[in-house]
């Protein structure tokens, strides 16, 4: 979940410490999230992708539910279950207002009612790409903020070039993120994915 101008304090007490951040500080977070090299759009040859991943563009604070939606609709279309599960479904069932998003334990226990299995753990770009390769898109979370100041963001894992991952994230689909890119930013959340399966 993209958490914008907020500040959430590493080791506060509670889950959402937040403090309003100045403008001059809002800018300089900005630079950060866009010096981050990306390409988007058609993937290329020589690249690995899981067919039929579904697209839901996130709106501000919805990347939890787009993520879990994505998923969960890309396996009832792979079991041709005729299932479908509207992103809205999702947001009204376990989005939170005061916190502007959701937890990963929310998108993990929301896949378990529905009768999916659910692993959470680090991961790696080497477990990415392992998954890709059985047709199991993966949930990552990552963090765009800069020292004390997390932006935390769901995207999915659905394919891998030589050096990166492609990823639907936020309002892009197949996103390109070089593995050093990802790692850097996908550290600070200690490597956290989910693995959701029927």
């Amino acid at each position: 979940m993209m958490v914008g101008a907020r500040r959430v304090l590493r080791g506060s007490p509670g889950p959402f410490c937040i403090k309003t951040l100045s403008w001059p500080i809002i800018g300089f977070l900005l630079i950060g999230v866009c010096g981050c090299a990306h390409r988007s759009g058609l993937i290329t040859s020589g690249a690995r992708h899981i067919e039929n991943v579904p697209y839901f563009a996130q709106e501000d604070f919805q990347c939890g539910p787009a993520a879990l939606a994505t998923v969960v609709n890309y396996w009832y279309l792979r079991e041709r279950s005729g299932k479908q599960l509207p992103i809205e479904t999702i947001i009204a069932d376990i989005y939170s207002s005061s916190a502007r998003g959701v937890l990963g334990m929310d998108l993990g226990l929301y896949a378990q009612k529905l009768g999916f299995d659910v692993a959470g753990r680090a991961g790696s770009v080497e477990d990415i790409k392992r998954n890709i390769d059985i047709g199991v898109p993966v949930i990552i979370l990552v963090d765009y903020g800069m020292l004390a100041y997390q932006q935390n963001h769901f995207m999915i894992a659905k394919g891998y070039t030589i050096d990166g991952v492609i990823v639907n994230s936020g309002r892009t689909e197949n996103q390109v993120i070089s593995a050093k890119d990802l790692n850097k930013i996908w550290k600070k959340t200690g490597f956290w994915s989910l693995i959701i399966r029927p």
